[in-house]
Parts: structure tokens; C-alpha cells; sequence
């Protein structure tokens, strides 16, 4: 049962208390207490020296309590407050007059009207009340010549002003800290609520996104504008339905049996689909996957969903799951028709172009029969041919890269070998440049990896450097055993060139494909932007990183680091 159960009867008096005003409620708790005091007159045998004085304390207390109720305090500064306490002590020394001198005990009724100053009035409170308390205690000694009891007279007229003083003091701070945490709640509440509603407003902004909350079991609390365009339904005919409902069932099941659920005899199989949709989200991760879209039952497209729980609050440790929906069915018609271009480029151009390099070679035979001009008309034809081929390759082996088909076959070899080949290649490129092309390699350098593929990327890393680097520079060429970054054995390879440099901002740019720098396109430096993107994708595959180190007018250092065979 709980704690509050037993003050469940006095609920309505606890909201009748809530609705009253702050300054009412101040004087309502004295008014009690002064109306138990005038009680205890006749009950208790209390000598009553005037009755007049009793009936006159009683009205100045309903005068104040009424005024407490009706007067428009919102209207005056909060010291008007003060008449309402220091005219309720009134109230006690007209009881005390109205008594004998053996009822002044109740003179402590003070106190409350100190609490009620120092609360209201922080300094000015706590003088004013002290002052008042001083004068309730001081007030007998008008009408009374004689005091029988001297000693308590005196303690009265010094404990009291006293306790009330520190009484005042401990009640002012606490109010001034009270007040300060009402400050910094209402700011706070202020800032939660500014933040909600431009949370709120974002979630609707965001056209283009479904965004979807649920709670734990999966049941929809917030519906966003994009999954009202996404689906076809309403949020509010979306709302307390289940997030199930979006989706096919077949798919689901599919998520489930992949994630090795099955729902067991006499369990509901929702449970189990809601798992498979929410996978890694259920335990704090992040899933992602493609899912039918569906438009007001039929299906429509594709969607990619992205699955996390929703931010904790305070008092609850989960408070259900965010569904971010995006419409992927132009994004994948578009990858398509884009695989359908490269597949009619393998075709249509690769196999021309092969053929037409077949029936060079076969001029090549007859080299007697042709003059130099003929012969330099081939050897254009050819390199042309070539380079054309090579175009279309670097676009096909991109697009296994982007289809995700791209794989190596690593068996051991020598880096060494490898980057010997390449320099081969590109000597007579360097030589038609002027450039100086160094080996810098000294030793073996054994490791595990494609060795067509490592060529291809050395190929790649060569020829850009030598077609940024001006005639009369140096591009070197080094390979050489190091460790990686934990420590174990690797394969390091270094191209670097005395080029002409490339901007910082576009360095992180540079394996982006079809990018090209700055420098490549002010000096009109020949290519297409994907020789980069290939020997990134290459080092990839292989497990290792690449890193680029430039400095316009003075060169470009690129740093492969492979793992190594130990």
C-alpha cells in the first residue's frame, strides 16, 4: 500500500488548502490559534478583567482576516503585508488586557506573527518583528503598576524579544533561500519548457523524416508531421497503436529469425516481432535496417530505419524507443540504374576498346611496313586506348566498391616486389616529365595481401605524384617494415613527391571520389578523381590506414601502413 494511502480522506482538504491565497493562509493559522485562545478563556476559569477588551482583540482579528481575504495585495508592494501580523499582535495585547495579569501567557501567540514578518520582509522583517515581540511583552506593564512575579516578568521581557529575534533571523534566511530555489525552478522550468516546445518544433519541422516514440511495449506517443507524409495515417490514428502495425509481418518475422528468436508455445508473437524490430536498440545500441514501406497498409517504397532508446527521465530508467524513418526508394533506384550504366560500360566500351588494343598489336607485327609518322599515330592511338581502358576499370572496380562486392585474396608476398613493379610502370612517365624518380626501398618487406590489387594501389599513388610534382622534382618511393599502432608488425609504405602541394582544408577530400584539388584543376593537371578513392578502398580492404601529410609548393607525403607478416 502506499505511503499516502491513509491521506487519501483528506485530499480535498489538502486542494481546498492549495487554492488559498499565500497572504490568507499566513493569517488563517494564527486565527486558529487565537480563536483556541479566546476558547480557553471560559474553559480554563481564566479571570477576565474586561470583556470588552476580549471582544475588541476578537474583531481586530477578523478585521485582519478578512482584509487578508479580500484586499487586492497583488496590486501593493509586498511591505503592505506587513500591517496584517503587526495589527494581529494588537489582537494579543487586547486579549491580555481583557484578562488578568496571570494570563499574559499569552503573549507567546507572538511568534507566530514574528514568523510571519520575517518571512515577508527578510531584514525589515526580522527588525519589525523583534520591535513588535517587544511591545506585546512590554504592553502589560501599562495597565498593570504591580508586577507580583518580578523574575518572570524580567525573563519574559528579555527571552522573548530574544527568541523572537532569533526565531525572526532563522525564518528570514530560510525564506530567502526558498525564494532563491523558486527562482532558479522557475528559470529551470522555464528553460525545460523552451526547450520542449523547440524540441516539439523541430520533431514537426522534420518533413522529410518519420519520427516515432513509443513506449516500452512498443505502443506510438508521438507521431511527427514526415511520418504522417511517410505512412498516409494521422497521428491521430497513429497514436496508442503499435509500432507493429508500420511494418510487414513477414519482414518482422524475418528480423526475428535472423536475430535467433522464435517465440515460444504460449507466447504472443508481437513480443517476439517487437524484438526482431528493435534488435540492438533493446540493449542500448543502435539498429539500423531496410524495411517495406508501407502507405496506409500498402507497400510503397523502401524505408531505412534507425532504432535507439529515448532519453531517460529522472524517475524512470527506460521510457521506450525512437523510430527515425527515411524514404530510400529514389536513392536505390538511382544505385541501380547506376549499376545498370556500369554494367552497359563493361559492355559496350570495355570490350571495343580491348579489341581495338588486340588489333594494335597486330600493326605492331607489321612494324617494317610502317613509317615513323605511322607508327607515332599508333603509339597515340594506343596510349589513348589504354588510358581509356583504364578509366573504365577504375569506374567498375568503384562500383563493386559502392555494391559492396569488392574483395581481395591475400596470400603472402613482398611489398618490395610489389612497389619494384610499379616503378617500372611509371619510368617512362617520369622520364617524359622530368622527374626523378627514387627506390628507396632496401629490404624485403613480407606480408600477407593481393598482390595484383597492392600493385594496382602503388600504380595509383605513383602516377599522382608524378603528375603533381613539376620537371625537376623528386618523387620517392619507400618501403620498409614498421609496427602498427598496437605495436604489432606491419608494412609501410611511403610515395613522396616535391609537387606542388595541396590546400589543408582539401587533404581529408582527397580519397572522395571524382574530387580533385585546387591544384590539380588551376594548373589543368590531367584525371578524373578516382585513382585515390580505388587505392583507399584497396588499403581498406587489406586492414590498414592511410594518411596524407601536404604542404603547398614544397610536396605530399602518402603513408600506408599494412599489417605485416611476422
Amino acid at each position: 500500500m502506499s505511503v499516502d494511502a491513509p491521506l487519501g480522506r483528506f485530499a480535498p482538504v489538502r486542494a481546498a488548502w492549495a487554492r488559498i491565497d499565500t497572504v490568507l493562509k499566513r493569517q488563517v493559522v494564527f486565527g486558529v490559534l487565537y480563536a483556541v485562545s479566546l476558547a480557553l478563556v471560559p474553559l480554563a476559569g481564566v479571570p477576565v478583567a474586561s470583556g470588552w477588551f476580549i471582544v475588541a482583540g476578537a474583531l481586530v482579528e477578523l478585521l485582519v482576516l478578512a482584509a487578508a481575504a479580500f484586499a487586492p495585495w497583488h496590486r501593493w508592494p509586498p511591505a503592505a503585508q506587513d500591517v496584517l501580523p503587526i495589527v494581529s499582535a494588537l489582537a494579543i495585547v487586547l486579549l491580555e488586557r481583557g484578562t488578568s495579569f496571570t494570563a499574559i501567557y499569552f503573549t507567546s501567540l507572538v511568534l507566530l506573527p514574528v514568523v510571519s514578518l520575517a518571512w515577508n520582509g527578510g531584514w525589515r522583517g526580522i527588525v519589525l518583528a523583534t520591535i513588535t515581540a517587544s511591545a506585546v511583552v512590554a504592553a502589560p506593564r501599562l495597565w498593570h503598576g504591580h508586577v507580583v512575579d518580578q523574575q518572570s516578568s524580567i525573563v519574559r521581557a528579555v527571552l522573548i524579544p530574544l527568541i523572537s529575534l532569533a526565531l525572526a533571523s532563522f525564518v528570514a534566511a530560510a525564506a530567502q533561500s526558498q525564494r532563491s530555489r523558486n527562482a532558479r525552478l522557475q528559470e529551470l522550468t522555464g528553460q525545460l519548457r523552451t526547450s520542449r516546445d523547440l524540441m516539439a518544433g523541430l520533431v514537426d519541422a522534420a518533413t522529410e523524416q518519420a519520427i516515432v516514440a513509443t513506449d516500452v511495449q512498443g505502443r506510438i506517443e508521438v507521431f511527427n508531421q514526415g511520418a504522417e507524409r511517410l505512412t498516409g495515417w494521422a497521428a491521430g490514428e497513429a497514436v496508442g497503436h503499435s509500432i507493429l502495425e508500420l511494418r510487414l509481418p513477414t519482414e518482422l518475422d524475418v528480423a526475428a529469425a535472423e536475430a535467433g528468436l522464435r517465440p515460444m508455445p504460449d507466447e504472443d508473437p508481437a513480443s517476439v516481432r517487437l524484438q526482431g524490430l528493435l534488435g540492438a536498440a533493446m540493449d542500448g545500441g543502435v539498429q539500423v535496417r531496410d524495411w517495406t514501406l508501407l502507405r496506409r497498409g500498402e507497400s510503397a517504397g523502401t524505408v531505412r530505419v534507425t532504432v535507439t532508446r529515448r532519453l531517460p527521465q529522472p524517475s524512470v530508467r527506460h521510457t521506450g524507443y525512437l523510430f527515425v524513418s527515411t524514404d530510400i526508394t529514389e536513392q536505390l533506384e538511382a544505385e541501380r540504374a547506376k549499376d545498370q550504366f556500369l554494367g552497359y560500360v563493361s559492355h559496350e566500351l570495355r570490350t571495343p576498346i580491348s579489341s581495338l588494343l588486340g588489333y594494335l598489336e597486330l600493326l605492331g607485327l607489321d612494324d617494317g611496313n610502317l613509317t615513323d609518322e605511322q607508327r607515332d599515330y599508333l603509339a597515340v592511338v594506343e596510349r589513348n586506348a589504354r588510358r581509356l581502358l583504364r578509366l573504365v576499370e577504375d569506374l567498375l572496380l568503384t562500383a563493386q566498391v559502392d555494391a559492396g562486392r569488392f574483395t581481395v585474396a591475400p596470400e603472402p608476398t613482398d611489398l618490395r616486389t610489389i612497389t619494384a613493379g610499379a616503378l617500372r610502370t611509371a619510368a617512362p612517365q617520369a622520364r617524359a616529365a622530368g622527374v626523378d624518380l627514387v627506390d628507396g626501398t632496401e629490404a624485403e618487406v613480407p606480408l600477407d595481401g593481393d598482390a595484383t590489387r597492392l600493385g594496382q594501389m602503388v600504380d595509383n599513388l605513383v602516377s599522382n605524384a608524378l603528375k603533381f610534382t613539376p620537371r625537376g622534382g623528386t618523387v620517392t618511393v619507400r618501403a620498409a617494415p614498421g609496427t602498427d599502432e598496437d605495436g604489432g608488425p606491419a608494412a609501410v609504405l611511403t610515395v613522396q613527391d616535391t609537387g606542388v602541394g595541396i590546400p589543408g582544408d582539401e587533404v581529408r577530400r582527397l580519397t572522395d571520389r571524382f574530387f580533385r584539388a585546387s591544384t590539380a584543376t588551376e594548373r589543368r593537371i590531367p584525371g578524373v578523381g578516382l585513382g585515390l578513392s580505388i587505392s583507399k578502398a584497396i588499403i581498406d580492404a587489406h586492414g590498414g590506414t592511410l594518411t596524407i601529410a601536404s604542404v603547398v609548393g614544397e610536396g605530399t607525403t602518402f603513408t600506408v601502413r599494412l599489417p605485416g607478416s611476422a
